[in-house]
């Protein structure tokens, strides 16, 4: 137990993003879904770590310096907070794919996703997600190559440095490897565990915008590891990194306030076809009148 609690004190954001990961998908997709994934994404992860420490694969050769043996809790040879890192990472990148794919119904503040069984299995956003993971790569493993200049410390070195401020191609390339065999676990598990029309165990569909905490959890991971680069004086990949989300970021509130974002009255009853416990959700009781302008002015434009 001390282990444990020394573990959360040396790596607090790790921990605020796995506590934030878990409570945002129990609510949109269930206990069950949440906890197999997490499982069986860090046991894919630990795997991927180990060999690339050994062998070079997938993410290139690196190698772990132990100075925190006995303060967190390491796994075969790597921490523990590392490998399940991959847990929240993928999951938000899911569901950030899942937002820039679904047409999209808002009542008020409640902003909700029209999607559907076929769209979540989707290739589309499948190959999306991982790519958006491979995205908050870009930022977070030049920052902990830099551990040293900041309370994560200096945990582990490549073998040799890449020409990515530190951090080699092959190690982006291991991490879409990653996470297109670990997001379409969560997929599979989703279809497997939710998919008949019953309430996921533990799922909370009447809290407004719910499936806004996914992609909100992927900006705050961004935009943590954007200002510690700030904050530690790594100015060039802090700007770097600032420019690789700014035409991101401008396509998101695009997609957030053109009107034909916005789903048809077919779009929400193919959405309650597939989730039917959502139909007695004040959310859709004048769904009719609220899709009707935007159906217009799509036909006007």
């Amino acid at each position: 137990m001390h282990l444990l609690i020394s573990t959360i004190e040396l790596r607090p954001y790790v921990f605020v993003f796995l506590a934030s990961f878990l409570f945002i998908s129990i609510v949109n997709f269930g206990v069950r879904t949440t906890i197999l994934f997490a499982v069986l994404t860090y046991a894919v992860a630990l795997a991927c770590e180990w060999s690339s420490v050994h062998n070079g694969f997938p993410f290139g050769l690196y190698h772990y310096i132990e100075a925190t043996r006995g303060r967190e809790i390491w796994v075969l040879g790597v921490p523990f907070m590392d490998s399940l890192s991959f847990t929240f990472l993928g999951f938000a990148a899911y569901t950030l794919a899942l937002l820039v794919s679904s047409p999209l119904y808002r009542r008020g503040w409640d902003l909700r996703l029209l999607d559907t069984w076929k769209l979540r299995r989707s290739p589309r956003v499948w190959l999306m997600a991982a790519l958006f993971m491979v995205m908050i790569d870009f930022v977070v493993d030049p920052l902990s190559v830099r551990g040293n200049r900041w309370f994560l410390g200096r945990i582990f070195w490549y073998d040799p440095p890449g020409p990515h401020f530190g951090v080699p191609i092959s190690n982006y390339l291991g991490w879409y490897f990653v996470a297109a065999v670990t997001i379409p676990i969560f997929i599979l598990l989703d279809a497997r565990i939710n998919r008949g029309g019953q309430k996921p165990v533990g799922a909370v569909p009447w809290l407004a915008s719910r499936a806004l905490m996914g992609p909100l959890l992927y900006a705050g991971i961004a935009l943590f590891g954007i200002t510690m680069l700030f904050v530690i004086g790594a100015y060039e990949i802090a700007w770097a990194s600032v420019f690789i989300y700014l035409p991101f970021l401008t396509l998101i509130i695009h997609i957030l306030t053109r009107p034909d974002s916005y789903g048809d009255r077919e779009a929400v009853e193919r959405h309650l076809a597939d989730f039917p416990y959502e139909r007695s959700l004040p959310v859709w009781q004048d769904a009719n009148e609220r899709v009707a302008p935007a159906a217009s002015r799509r036909a006007g434009s």
